[in-house]
């Protein structure tokens, strides 16, 4: 068995939820935060860092949050962007 970092597992928690609502709209940090459980700010980091490797697309604008990235997770290895 193996342990992740407390970012790795958001990030694993915060993709899960962007998969889960693709269809239906852009997700904010908050709203992910608010969902888990989690603190708003270090979601809105473990976003970033997300984002900058690609894993997710930030919207801006009228659409403003986050969605899925167009590179699928099974060419990324998500402990990369956290440093495990």
């Amino acid at each position: 068995m193996f342990k992740l970092s407390k970012k790795a597992d958001y990030g694993l928690i915060a993709v899960k939820h962007l998969a889960m609502h693709r269809q239906q709209h852009a997700c904010s940090a908050s709203e992910i935060a608010e969902e888990y459980g989690i603190s708003a700010t270090l979601m809105a980091k473990v976003l970033q860092k997300l984002a900058h490797g690609s894993l997710v697309a930030a919207k801006t604008r009228l659409k403003r949050g986050v969605s899925v990235g167009k590179r699928p997770l099974s060419d990324q290895r998500l402990g990369r962007h956290f440093g495990d």
